[in-house]
């Protein structure tokens, strides 16, 4: 095996499905899950060596894997070392790999606000940092001090938040993987912290379906226009392709039910970017990455 020298830490044919909220698509070839930092290094320098290609799969959140599955090596950074949170004075540092809810949850217990507002928000520290996940309230990119990043080659490299390029949705922060980040917050009152966090939860829920499992995001907002309020002109509520739905009261979930493949929400998706661009001249952007 290519990888033998990390038994135990990398895997063949490994279903991907499991690791995704609409647990679809096919196997990895590889599936990397590293003990610490270093291993990583390591498994990805070998990867680059022998041309294979390399994703990161997170929480899952916003992946949709091919029917065929990836014929590459995913990292999985499952590991505590890649989840780790400190926090000293305003400063925050936390492992790429964390939960962004328990990232908030621990800065808010800690007095520190500025993230609460992203309460809500699914996914990794990582993930957010790549996309600049935002509210009406600001992005995560603003309150970024430095994030750590290794590059396809197995190289660490340091970029401060000035270089990182936030803009709507997006950032540079574009190399293979997000190691860590550190953050700038402002002290507050615990209690008061923890009650606008809990109001933020409670907005955001209010805008959400009890929707089944297997169920995610389809759209993502464009700059100043909701992509719910786009999908809901357009009359797209409750559209089926197959076994996949547009849920009928909040059309900007997708929900897989028994049967559903990859393909198919890849139809849903196109049919509805379609129809929505018929009917208002915007074309959305699926928040769903196809790989």
């Amino acid at each position: 095996m290519l990888f033998g020298k990390f038994k135990g830490s990398v895997r063949e044919g490994v279903p991907l499905a499991p690791y995704t909220w609409l647990q679809l698509g096919g196997p990895a070839k590889y599936l990397a899950e590293p003990a610490d930092v270093d291993q990583l290094v390591e498994i990805v320098a070998l990867a680059s060596q022998e041309g294979i290609s390399v994703r990161v799969l997170g929480g899952g959140s916003n992946v949709l894997v091919s029917d065929k599955g990836f014929d590459g090596l995913v990292l999985h950074l499952s590991a505590p070392c890649f989840e780790k949170i400190s926090i000293s004075d305003h400063s925050v540092h936390c492992g790429a790999g964390a939960r962004l809810a328990h990232l908030i949850t621990a800065c808010v217990g800690h007095g520190l606000g500025g993230l609460e507002h992203l309460v809500g928000i699914p996914g990794s520290v990582g993930g957010a940092l790549r996309s600049n996940s935002s509210t009406d309230e600001g992005d995560i990119g603003s309150l970024l001090t430095q994030a750590t990043l290794l590059t396809r080659k197995g190289e660490r490299i340091v970029v401060p938040a000035k270089d990182a390029n936030f803009s709507h949705r997006r950032s540079s922060l574009d190399e293979l993987v997000i190691l860590d980040a550190t953050f700038n917050l402002h002290p507050g009152d615990i209690r008061q912290l923890t009650k606008r966090e809990q109001t933020f939860w409670i907005v955001k829920r209010s805008k959400q379906p009890n929707y089944p499992a297997r169920s995610a995001l389809a759209f993502v907002d464009l700059d100043g226009v909701s992509a719910v309020e786009l999908l809901q002109r357009s009359g797209v509520n409750g559209l089926i392709e197959g076994n996949t739905q547009l849920n009928s009261s909040y059309p900007n979930y997708i929900t897989a039910n028994t049967g559903a493949t990859a393909d198919q929400v890849i139809q849903l998706l196109e049919r509805a970017k379609k129809i929505v661009f018929e009917k208002t001249g915007f074309s959305l952007q699926p928040h769903l990455v196809v790989w």
